[in-house]
């Protein structure tokens, strides 16, 4: 009898209980890449989706363009939010996911180009002023004085008949009879009309002839209209039918013309209202014309100019842009870079472990060639002198000698790195209780939610192998990041430390219903039935309504699927009954 009842319970474990030797709270859908963070904070590898916030090889390069533009007092970034329910719980405040970085960046300096205002997001730049455009005219009519009030009214409805991008728009039938401030008006939608029609040579006509009229806003507007739309004719001749866009079939020609419509505006307007976004414009003809020199030198005017009528950087959107035309360019020269910004991002990115073919790491000599280049920050360069030891050379004790000997006041994000790379270096030294003080101290000294979740996940790896469950629990808890209690209790705790947490009065009832789930499901596992009927005893009175994402209960959806453990026994043949899951272990363990 104990032999059939072993072979029965073995295939309740097999198939019914599959999800829970392999439990992740986490489901898949389809093909769809999966992001989770290396707690253990040791990457060597570019990994997007654990990133740091300190300048580190493995980071994504948009990440370490973002720190740096922080130190160099541009941008403003927001605190992560982290996962907050235990059972779930992936990510903590540090590692994040790089992809969420951006839209928590923020401008300290104003962006002087008026920001566009828009409904939903949009992928041509043509559709880009849209909803904006629309308030400007209507705001410019009802002001002129020139158009009488009846004709005020259609030209508003005309323009609101414009109402998505991308659709065939009619041109307006302009009636011989209107004032002539209103006609030149409604010209100036028809050209409008053409150009979100992409019909760029007919609305640079009409555009081209309103740069002559005697109404300031008209006369202003359509220059710089020149310049949108000589730039959408030309780049339309580099993108094939994907939408990809190949550089070498941009027409030459429309992009001189482009470049001469930006100087162009530029001269006759010094201080006009759209000098910042004529500027911006720039960057987009250098790199259209592959001239990566011009391209890098006007970022850097930039960053090196934030109070300037002409700054127009959205730190949102810069390291995007640069990581696509810069870095990612086919006219990539490393001889462009000159200043300390690009040249740490590149040199970090040149320090990651990589199986590309093409990959070489940057030497010692040539990144010791770059020192002249970082005379203006000369603790960057110390850093990365020190990275370069650690991360490539394998030299950790020496990497010491190039960070400060005293502690850094942590009030950069260069800091950060540099307290960081120390911890790291005692880590790589084999000084394990040295490593454990220092997270503490830092921890305790943090003064953000970055250099806290940063700290707190270092140090909660030395507790989780000392097996220090208390770290973990309680209101005064060490390790407060639901992920990292939940990868303790999950991955790591022992079956002793599993039994005290359940036990603690510290414990809130996730922990202590994450670690009953963890304890059953490896005392199954590890057939060690006495365990499993022990632990069994800890399960809920309403254990069979945790079903997972399946229960009926919304507030149960997001906790352990406690169901799993609870089978009532079957018939599966005439001859061959299943009792019910207690029975069973009893059985086993008698």
């Amino acid at each position: 009898m104990k032999l059939q009842n072993k072979f029965i319970f073995k295939s309740i474990v097999y198939s019914s209980l599959s999800l829970v030797i392999y439990y992740s709270p986490i489901t898949y859908a389809g093909v769809e890449q999966f992001c989770e963070p290396n707690l253990a904070i040791n990457d060597k590898n570019l990994n997007g989706c654990s990133n740091l916030p300190v300048l580190y090889p493995a980071n994504d390069s948009q990440t370490n363009m973002t720190l740096l533009l922080s130190d160099l007092g541009l941008a403003t970034i927001k605190p992560m939010t982290a996962d907050a329910n235990l059972w779930d719980a992936v990510y903590g405040m540090v590692p994040f996911d790089a992809a969420n970085l951006s839209s928590l960046t923020q401008n300290k300096m104003p962006n002087r180009r008026k920001l566009l205002e828009r409904n939903d997001t949009v992928f041509d730049e043509r559709c880009t002023s849209f909803d904006s455009g629309n308030q400007a005219f209507n705001t410019q009519v009802q002001n002129n004085k020139a158009i009488p009030n009846l004709e005020k009214q259609i030209l508003i409805s005309e323009r609101k008949k414009m109402n998505q991008c991308g659709d065939k728009i009619e041109l307006i039938a302009i009636n011989p009879n209107w004032s002539i401030t209103t006609r030149q008006y409604a010209s100036y939608l028809n050209a409008s009309i053409l150009f979100y029609n992409s019909n760029y040579s007919a609305a640079t006509k009409i555009y081209t002839v309103l740069t002559t009229v005697e109404d300031a806003w008209l006369k202003e507007t359509s220059q710089y209209m020149l310049i949108r739309t000589s730039l959408n004719s030309a780049y339309a001749t580099g993108v094939d039918k994907y939408g990809d866009v190949y550089l070498d079939n941009i027409n030459q020609n429309l992009l001189k013309q482009f470049l001469d419509n930006i100087n162009a505006y530029l001269k006759a307007y010094p201080n006009g209202q759209y000098v910042a976004s004529a500027r911006g414009f720039m960057r987009r003809g250098f790199w259209l014309s592959k001239r990566q020199d011009l391209l890098v030198n006007e970022i850097v005017w930039q960053l090196k100019n934030p109070t300037s009528k002409f700054y127009n950087l959205e730190m949102s959107e810069l390291p995007a842009e640069i990581d696509r035309r810069v870095f990612d360019s086919s006219a990539f020269n490393v001889n462009n870079l000159k200043d300390p910004f690009f040249l740490a991002v590149y040199d970090l990115m040149h320090m990651r472990e990589s199986s590309s073919e093409n990959y070489r790491p940057i030497s010692w000599t040539q990144l010791n060639a770059q020192k002249e280049l970082f005379k203006t920050q000369p603790e960057l360069f110390q850093y990365l002198q020190a990275a370069h030891l650690f991360f490539v050379q394998n030299k950790a004790q020496e990497a010491q000698n190039y960070l400060p000997k005293a502690n850094a006041k942590n009030s950069s994000y260069l800091q950060l790195s540099q307290i960081f790379l120390r911890g790291q270096i005692l880590e790589k030294i084999g000084q394990p209780q040295n490593a454990e003080e220092y997270w503490r101290q830092q921890l305790a000294q943090a003064k953000d939610s970055y250099q806290r979740g940063l700290f707190e996940t270092a140090l909660s790896n030395h507790l989780a192998i000392k097996q220090d469950y208390s770290a973990f629990i309680g209101k005064k808890a060490q390790i407060t990041q639901p992920n990292l209690q939940r990868n303790f209790i999950t991955q790591i705790a022992d079956t002793n430390s599993l039994q005290k947490l359940i036990q603690s009065e510290q414990s809130n009832i996730d922990q202590k219903q994450a670690a009953i789930y963890t304890l059953l499901s490896k005392s199954l596992v590890h057939q060690q039935f006495e365990l499993f009927k022990q632990s069994h005893a800890f399960m809920p009175k309403n254990a069979m309504q945790y079903k997972g994402y399946n229960s009926d209960n919304e507030q149960l959806k997001n906790k352990p699927d406690l169901s799993n453990f609870i089978r009532n026994g079957a018939n599966i043949t005439p001859q061959l009954k299943c009792s019910n899951l207690e029975t069973l272990v009893n059985q086993l363990i008698n």
